[in-house]
């Protein structure tokens, strides 16, 4: 994820806009023009990046299930190309220390993840199961920060999410009480 946000750093070779509008314009010729280019541009990133293999255990609830044993595999992050859009107004562009700022909200929408999952110990019955793991970012906001000297390249100052809200899915084959269910979501969302 780091080199997704590296690649804005590439984008942003101007910054010296003068009113709100002119920081609008600019965030959104990045995000909606820049942006998908360069992401599409890295097979690191497009058509998707990947996630390392992890492991998790949920512990069993009750006497008529096991321990669930899940191995995430094939992790593949979608999206980067079109994540990114401006939510609302840019605040005013600033000149500070002979640079210029530009500070704006950005919506992180249209990111989602893909598992294929090996599960077992949902039920008595101590079978491995192959399952699809679906993880979608939703309602997240990221702040925006970039300055540059006045008529030089612009650099990154802050890409910050403070909260990041996530949705699981999981293939019906996967049969969880209500307990383990959100323990197994805690497990893939942590």
């Amino acid at each position: 994820m780091i080199k997704f946000f590296v690649l804005v750093l590439a984008t942003v070779s101007y910054a010296s806009s003068a009113s709100v509008s002119d920081a609008n314009t600019f965030v959104d010729t990045v995000f909606r023009e820049k942006m998908p280019f360069l992401v599409k541009g890295s097979p690191r990133l497009f058509p998707y990046a990947t996630i390392a293999d992890f492991k998790f255990k949920v512990f069993k609830t009750a006497l008529t299930n096991r321990d669930l044993k899940v191995n995430m595999t094939r992790g593949e992050i979608r999206g980067f190309d079109n994540a990114l859009q401006r939510a609302g107004d840019c605040q005013s562009p600033f000149l500070r220390d002979g640079q210029t700022i530009i500070s704006c909200n950005l919506a992180v929408r249209g990111l989602n993840v893909t598992f294929t999952a090996l599960a077992k110990g949902d039920t008595l019955v101590a079978i491995w199961k192959t399952i699809w793991v679906h993880v979608t970012v939703r309602d997240t906001v990221a702040h925006f920060e970039a300055s540059a000297p006045v008529g030089r390249d612009g650099t990154l100052r802050t890409f910050l999410i403070n909260d990041i809200l996530l949705d699981v899915e999981y293939d019906s084959d996967l049969s969880l009480n209500e307990s383990r269910r959100r323990k197994f979501k805690e497990e893939i969302i942590n």
